[in-house]
């Protein structure tokens, strides 16, 4: 019994947060607690998952849309994801996401001259794409602006402050290519 109504506690969600997305798909599951901020700008396809303590919260910028995030089909998102959306943020299919990520796509202004403090200076956005097969390590940190290529593996603790390209294995502060991914010889090449 007892496990019953844990299950019902932890996929019960899944209900309620379909009436807060804009879609969920097909045996795709929201674990309890998964903060957002809105109802109708993010779309989730088939068989994906985000597992619980996840934050989803999106930041209006004057005469901007409002930003989407889109998660493809059969992406595994794992504990404590933040995602941070000014602009918008595309998750592709097939991708693995490990604990304690974070994918921001706003950044507050930084004017040091400004009698405003950074907490209250616009902000400047640019948005993200991971696309298809990607593998985020423990504590990955992504920036405004990066596109990180097909079947890529960010290490962990990396943080991504530029485009990676498609099949790169990239590592560090800030993340730098260590290798690809060689199709002649079927494997990782240091680079």
């Amino acid at each position: 019994m007892i496990i019953d109504l844990l299950k019902n506690h932890v996929y019960g969600r899944t209900g309620f947060y379909r009436k807060k997305f804009n879609k969920i798909g097909a045996n795709s599951r929201i674990w309890y607690p998964c903060i957002s901020d809105s109802r109708d700008y993010i779309s989730m396809g088939d068989n994906s998952q985000i597992l619980q303590n996840s934050r989803i919260w999106s930041y209006s910028i004057e005469g901007q849309p409002t930003p989407q995030l889109v998660i493809g089909n059969h992406s595994y998102m794992t504990y404590n994801l933040t995602i941070l959306l000014a602009a918008d943020v595309v998750i592709e299919d097939e991708v693995l996401i490990a604990s304690n990520v974070l994918i921001t796509t706003e950044n507050h202004g930084m004017d040091p001259e400004s009698d405003i403090p950074y907490m209250d200076q616009p902000l400047t956005a640019a948005p993200v794409h991971i696309k298809s097969g990607c593998w985020l390590g423990e504590k990955v940190t992504v920036m405004p602006g990066v596109t990180i290529g097909k079947k890529c593996i960010i290490g962990a603790n990396s943080v991504v402050t530029h485009d990676i390209p498609d099949y790169s294995i990239a590592v560090g502060s800030p993340a730098k290519v260590i290798k690809t991914y060689d199709f002649d010889k079927h494997e990782w090449v240091r680079v």
